[in-house]
């Protein structure tokens, strides 16, 4: 009899052990990290062509160039110039062997009052975009991952110069997170 009742005893623990043997944790536990790298990329499409300027003459450049955020972040856009030999940028009205680049997100060709030398006006430092700079009824402010904006330029020439030679103007998109 006692072992009968053993048996059952063994029989009875080994079923409650297969039956909440589930319950107990494996060992080794693994975890799964995952990891995106940042990707800041700008790309704009270009050249803008002004053509033939006289002097003291301002014009507002026919197409834009489609700015794209390439990235897989939001991102921002600042903007710069290179001066081309011979002139100068400035953020005001032009003198002589001085002119005056502006750019501006907007998604139709802006009129060129809506510009401003002190919101639109590029220089050769950097400047971030905001609510206000280089903003139309777009802004460089905050892109997600494959939007698009359309930027404009307005191009104010020196209001006299010995430099007849066409004249290329770099100008620079540069992305940073945000």
């Amino acid at each position: 009899m006692q072992k009968a009742l053993n048996r059952a005893l063994a029989l009875t623990v080994l079923s409650i052990l297969a039956l909440y043997g589930g319950l107990w944790a494996a060992n080794p536990a693994t975890i799964t990290v995952t990891v995106t790298i940042q990707n800041l990329s700008v790309s704009a499409t270009g050249p803008i062509a002004f053509g033939l300027s006289t002097v003291g003459s301002e014009t507002v450049s026919g197409s834009a160039s489609t700015v794209t955020n390439d990235g897989n972040i939001t991102e921002t856009y600042s903007l710069s110039l290179t001066n081309p030999a011979g002139w100068t940028a400035v953020q005001a009205a032009p003198g002589s062997e001085e002119y005056a680049l502006s750019a501006q997100f907007n998604s139709t060709a802006p009129a060129a009052a809506s510009f401003t030398y002190a919101d639109h006006a590029l220089s050769t430092v950097s400047t971030a975009s905001s609510a206000t700079k280089f903003a139309g009824d777009q802004t460089g402010l905050s892109l997600a991952p494959s939007a698009t904006r359309s930027l404009w330029f307005r191009f104010n020439a020196p209001t006299s110069t010995v430099v007849i030679a066409q004249q290329s103007i770099t100008v620079t998109v540069t992305a940073a997170a945000g």
